[in-house]
């Protein structure tokens, strides 16, 4: 009997929203924003084009995150300077005080995942599923 990879990971996603939903609720950051946040935390000041591509997110979508969480105070939109096309994205310091709240909600998670599962399949999975990435990569890139 074939299991249903698909159904698995689907379930583990809603799965992983609503705890972060959950674990970020005090701050108002819902489970879209927050990659975005933890994003920034490691590379500000990123076009939101950037952000994006990094994060395999619609720019639309990208577009509407960055508007609510300028309207949260969380993060400023500037113009770049030299490509007056884009917007940069840099935190303010309420986007900063989100840093380890969210690495707190991204550890326990990460510990749910992982319980009684050993170093060697970790590996294993890590492997498998970077393999699945870069199959949808290559099967449904932009001709």
């Amino acid at each position: 009997m074939t299991r249903p990879i698909g159904r698995l990971i689907s379930i583990l996603h809603r799965r992983a929203q609503s705890h972060y939903t959950r674990a970020l609720k005090e701050f108002g950051i819902s489970s879209a924003e927050y990659p975005v946040l933890f994003y920034l935390q490691r590379e500000e000041g990123r076009t939101q084009d950037e952000i994006a591509a990094e994060l395999s997110i619609d720019k639309s979508a990208v577009t509407r995150i960055v508007r609510s969480l300028c309207d949260k105070g969380l993060v400023i939109r500037s113009q770049d300077s030299e490509d007056r096309r884009c917007n940069r994205v840099w935190l303010t310091g309420r986007g900063h005080d989100t840093a380890g709240p969210i690495r707190q909600a991204k550890k326990e998670w990460s510990a749910i995942l992982l319980d009684h599962i050993s170093e060697e399949e970790q590996d294993i999975l890590a492997g498998l599923l970077e393999r699945m990435a870069a199959n949808v990569e290559e099967k449904t890139a932009t001709k």
